[in-house]
């Protein structure tokens, strides 16, 4: 019937324009790959953004679209999943950009622009949680936070040796899960 067409026309449309993106995105993601291993920093920081800024629009078109289950499920999760994790080697990869400038950072302790990156991350992952109502790009940032912990407490990692940071990273960790909550209680109430 006309309404079956018309749901096919739509997402036929959905795809070709986060396909294009999706497409800068990987080429964007082969050339990271090589400048990273090559050592080539800026370019690897300049590539990033172009994946960050392309996950940017696949996620606002894919929650403007009304997606049915299995839609959602293998449209908008595995981007939402993506845009998570560039969001956090987003974030890494500027601040691998700024030891290889052997920027100073103002004269502040490392330790100390540790717990500032793990703010600033927290509070860009839980601005696009609330955002986007993204459940998944929530528990990607919790993972990576997760994975942080772990390496500052773990006795093969940093041994408990910087507490500052792993204060910053569990509060930050309890912070994005009171937003996934909040998140979940006003879908379920929609």
């Amino acid at each position: 019937g006309f309404f079956h067409n018309s749901k096919i026309t739509y997402s036929t449309n959905l795809l070709k324009k986060i396909g294009i993106y999706f497409s800068i995105s990987s080429i964007a993601n082969a050339a990271w790959i090589f400048s990273w291993h090559y050592n080539k920093i800026p370019v690897s920081m300049i590539l990033m953004v172009i994946i960050l800024v392309c996950l940017i629009f696949i996620n606002m078109e894919t929650s403007k679209a009304k997606l049915i289950g299995r839609e959602k499920f293998f449209i908008m999760l595995p981007f939402s999943i993506y845009f998570g994790w560039i969001t956090v080697a987003t974030i890494a990869n500027a601040t691998t950009l700024l030891v290889s400038l052997n920027w100073d950072g103002f004269g502040i302790s490392e330790p100390a622009w540790t717990v500032i990156i793990i703010f600033v991350g927290a509070v860009i992952g839980i601005i696009t949680l609330l955002k986007n109502m993204d459940i998944p790009y929530g528990l990607v940032i919790i993972w990576a936070y997760v994975g942080i912990l772990v390496k500052h407490i773990s006795p093969s990692g940093f041994s408990s040796e910087y507490p500052a940071v792993i204060i910053a990273a569990s509060f930050c960790i309890a912070l994005i899960v009171v937003a996934e909550v909040f998140v979940l209680f006003k879908k379920n109430r929609a």
